[in-house]
């Protein structure tokens, strides 16, 4: 017998799937009458190959480091010793399955591998992957706003007194997760508890897990080494911008106008789109550029070109990976089990 609640659920899983693409297309469409094509083919024509690789070299070297902070951050909730190499592959094909799929499906993957392969408590992985989150929020609002800086006043004041206004809130915003502990403890963990049904109850210990997951690395000089390292990793992805900008012609020594568009389109993708963020990422971009005064059509070009240097790559690997490794669904060997969570980092 079929479940009574599949088909609303399917229903709105598709509204939201057919909005997001309908967002997308508008958002390109709007972008495609403001440019000039033929100036757009022209630059794509003359691109310059030197820099884009050396963008791919950069976003290789990311998403390696990422992967390593992440591991760092397992090994500190569950306080025992994980393999570093073998976390790399799944890592990166998380991120490219959330490029292909929609509704951020490569986070789910994430959590399940994760949990399987080393015998980890979900709640410790979704706690490593929120501070995760937040300090990568944190990070690209710094890396933005001094770009921002950095390009001065070229566009509008309204647009720049935005632009402080969302970084503050950004920032605020993200420190304000860190806290959750606390709040969770004191107020959700009571009212789960005294709850009569199973829900509540399971519920209450996850809350718990992900509590304790983010208590145990959001502290002290440890969440400063890890900020330190999230912000090079995001001068290291704006680099690919960087690289896209150089290799169609722009100007090696203006930095600041890649590093201003790369932070908007990357915030830009918190507005519903096609997968791989494809839409928002050019459209929002484009104003960044605009802003600093550089013209729309070579702006366009610089962004579709290293949006696919983004993209691609990653969503290729996950495709490759996952036709290669069969073990999403928890065929993998398993690493000894340790699902307490302890206080003290590993040493």
């Amino acid at each position: 017998m079929s479940d009574p609640r599949a088909t609303p659920n399917r229903r709105r899983l598709m509204l939201r799937m057919a909005l997001s693409t309908a967002a997308g297309v508008i958002l390109l469409v709007l972008l495609a009458r403001a440019i000039d094509l033929r100036v757009l083919a022209h630059t794509l024509g003359q691109a310059s190959a030197g820099p884009l690789i050396g963008a791919l070299v950069a976003l290789a070297l990311d998403f390696f480091l990422r992967a390593v902070r992440f591991w760092l951050m397992l090994e500190i909730v569950v306080a025992r010793r994980l393999p570093m190499l073998p976390s790399v592959a799944p890592f990166v094909a998380s991120f490219g399955m959330s490029d292909i799929l929609p509704l951020r499906m490569g986070d789910g993957l994430r959590v399940l591998w994760f949990s399987r392969r080393f015998d980890l408590p979900a709640g410790a992985v979704v706690g490593a992957m929120i501070v995760e989150r937040v300090l990568d929020v944190i990070s690209l609002l710094v890396v933005g706003y001094v770009a921002f800086a950095w390009v001065g006043s070229a566009g509008s004041a309204g647009l720049g007194r935005g632009i402080r206004l969302a970084a503050a809130i950004g920032i605020a915003a993200a420190l304000a997760v860190l806290f959750m502990p606390a709040l969770a403890t004191r107020l959700a963990l009571p009212l789960l508890e005294r709850s009569p049904r199973p829900l509540a109850r399971t519920a209450s210990g996850l809350v718990a897990t992900i509590a304790g997951a983010i208590r145990q690395i959001g502290t002290g000089s440890r969440l400063f080494a890890l900020f330190g390292l999230s912000v090079f990793l995001w001068m290291l992805e704006a680099g690919v911008m960087w690289g896209a900008w150089v290799g169609l012609g722009g100007s090696p020594a203006d930095l600041a106008p890649p590093a201003f568009a790369f932070t908007f389109a990357t915030l830009g993708t918190l507005v519903p789109s096609l997968p791989g963020h494809f839409g928002a990422f050019e459209f929002a971009g484009v104003q960044a550029f605009a802003y600093a005064g550089v013209d729309r059509s070579f702006a366009t070009a610089v962004i579709l070109v290293a949006h696919l240097i983004l993209w691609a790559p990653t969503a290729l690997f996950a495709v490759l990976w996952l036709l290669v490794d069969g073990s999403v669904a928890g065929r993998t060997r398993r690493e000894p089990k340790d699902t307490a969570l302890q206080g003290q980092p590993v040493r």
